[in-house]
């Protein structure tokens, strides 16, 4: 790629060394190719989140219209629905940016990838003592958030792993984990290390996960992406 001297000076003065260190190391200290490598990340991010915008909304669709059929269609509001404090937290914040007519709909657009990931974590604590009590999600995955992955058990047995709460919860929080790093600009050139985890991902990995969340959603989601999908055509490219 051929830049002018001043688009060249420009792109210097906006990223520290420190951050093109990263770009320098993956392009054994030719500046050239680091400034690519660095605006092939930027690119790729892009794609990637173009993608994630798409599954980011079939996700809470799913899983919140499995709860709207379980506990009616002010679930976030039904107290036989057990919540620990966390996800009640993150649940009232989420209602406090809801403008007036607050509705359900308003709501869910309004709950973060990550409240959707927790609620297929074990489940935590709820109130204070002495009437603090432990919220078992196995309440909210069995019979009811199962249903939001139509192709869960199908990609499971691919994966040749167990089909279970614990299988969607690990690829939701790998795309999770991908969607945070996209939305705050950090690296994908080396990959991306798993929070409380000795893995690091390749951007190929990543991607993988992406179409395996599709597949358990909704095989024609799948399909979807594996068609328009601008990722393999940039990881294909890299500089």
């Amino acid at each position: 790629m051929s830049m002018p001297a001043h688009h060249i000076a420009a792109l210097d003065r906006s990223v520290t060394p420190t951050r093109m260190g990263t770009y320098l190391s993956a392009a054994a200290g030719d500046p050239v190719r680091a400034r690519e490598l660095y605006l092939w990340d930027r690119d790729l991010a892009v794609a990637f989140l173009g993608d994630l915008a798409i599954l980011e909304v079939a996700l809470r669709n799913a899983m919140s219209a499995q709860l709207e059929a379980k506990w009616g269609v002010d679930w976030y509001e039904n107290t036989a629905m057990p919540l620990d404090d966390r996800s009640m937290n993150t649940l009232s914040t989420a209602w406090g940016r809801v403008k007036e007519p607050k509705t359900p709909g308003k709501l869910v657009a309004q709950c973060m990838f990550g409240f959707w990931r927790g609620l297929l974590d074990k489940g935590d604590h709820a109130g204070k003592p002495p009437r603090r009590i432990r919220c078992d999600y196995e309440v909210l995955w069995r019979g009811v958030l199962d249903k939001a992955f139509l192709g869960g058990r199908a990609q499971a047995r691919a994966d040749h792993q167990r089909w279970n709460r614990e299988y969607a919860l690990a690829v939701v929080s790998r795309v999770h984990e991908l969607r945070n790093r996209v939305a705050h600009h950090e690296p994908l050139v080396n990959g991306m290390p798993l929070p409380g985890q000795r893995t690091r991902l390749s951007a190929q990995e990543a991607h993988e996960d992406t179409l395996r969340l599709a597949a358990m959603l909704d095989r024609d989601l799948h399909a979807f992406l594996v068609t328009r999908s601008q990722v393999p055509v940039l990881l294909g490219s890299r500089p």
